[in-house]
């Protein structure tokens, strides 16, 4: 039997992947949401079989319902934490299939190998699955009523600190930070930066990166940690935060490498062609939108090329909690090539 102790319900997957490949998904989960099943389902990759069940005790996003309702049931009052992946592999633990499971909370999860303990868990998941009800519109809110009923406190209010110490720093307009406005912002937000931080060692945006986490006395991990929990509706220095949700789980899956992304204009239009796809509600729409411009060339050298640290802001603030930054090459005009830069 092997048996692997995990905090963090992403943790647990990549461990399970390096075993044995993810073969299918069966879940049991008091809660879930939209960036939970979305990075199973559409980051993952390869997996066969997939049913989630999951309790009643709280609201369920519209964009899950729309994507995935055949394969979601509920039942009455669960909050059991069960995930079967396939070859005798099983996590059971605290995690639900959220964000806040996935990377934002302080979980235990215990990851098994043990083909006679899976059959088990397996039966225990067959009766449930028999037993639950197919997800209906009686379960389901729009996605931002959801989100703002229940993210916590905490996670939500943590955007708008973060918000609230870029101010600080920057000196800019206070909705250049929590709205999206490039052709009013994209000028302001990249000068305050780049003159702020002119004598950065590495591109300004990270060095701001740092001075948030300094701000509010935080190592930058877990400035990162505690930012990706947030909403996705919500707004993070100028962008919504989906759109950088997005990019982290695309990075994460491996559906595009780094060596792919050799310039900062490169990675903002990878971040936004993924939330195009990928976000719900205003988020996506803003995306699509902006997807759209980045076709025009005049748009692209005047709100993005020459205002790139405005651009990568929100993305550098969330790239440690998977182990990347932002890297500068100086080049002979005395610009910056932007790069990312992985742990191995």
């Amino acid at each position: 039997m092997l048996i692997h102790i995990c905090h963090r319900l992403d943790e647990c997957l990549d461990r399970a992947r390096v075993l044995s490949g993810l073969t299918s998904f069966n879940a049991a989960t008091g809660f879930v949401d939209y960036d939970g099943l979305s990075y199973v389902l559409n980051y993952l990759g390869g997996i066969g079989d997939v049913r989630v069940v999951v309790g009643d005790l709280g609201s369920i996003p519209r964009v899950i319902y729309e994507r995935w309702r055949d394969v979601i049931r509920v039942y009455r009052r669960l909050h059991t934490k069960l995930y079967l992946l396939g070859n005798g592999v099983a996590i059971v633990g605290s995690a639900n299939l959220t964000v806040g499971g996935l990377y934002g909370n302080v979980e235990l999860n215990v990851l098994i190998k043990n083909g006679e303990l899976y059959g088990q868990l397996m039966r225990y998941f067959e009766e449930l699955w028999l037993n639950a009800k197919p997800l209906t519109e009686d379960y389901v809110e729009d996605v931002e009523e959801v989100e703002v009923r229940n993210t916590k406190r905490s996670a939500a209010g943590f955007v708008s600190e973060v918000n609230r110490a870029l101010l600080s720093i920057l000196g800019v307009d206070e909705e250049c930070l929590t709205t999206f406005n490039p052709r009013q912002c994209a000028a302001m937000v990249a000068e305050a930066i780049n003159k702020r931080f002119r004598d950065c060692e590495d591109p300004p945006e990270s060095c701001v990166v740092a001075a948030v986490a300094e701000e509010l006395n935080l190592k930058v991990n877990e400035l990162a940690r505690q930012l990706i929990s947030g909403p996705g509706s919500a707004v993070v220095a100028g962008h919504p935060l989906c759109w950088v949700k997005a990019f982290i789980n695309l990075l994460r899956a491996g559906r595009v490498g780094v060596e792919e992304l050799s310039s900062g204009v490169r990675i903002y239009e990878a971040m936004v062609r993924e939330a195009s796809r990928e976000c719900p509600g205003r988020a996506g729409e803003l995306a699509r939108e902006e997807l759209v411009r980045l076709h025009d060339e005049r748009y692209r050298d005047d709100y993005v090329r020459w205002k790139i640290p405005y651009r990568l802001l929100p993305l550098a603030l969330v790239l440690p909690i998977i182990g990347c930054r932002l890297v500068g090459i100086r080049r002979r005009d005395g610009s910056v090539l932007r790069r990312l830069a992985c742990n191995q």
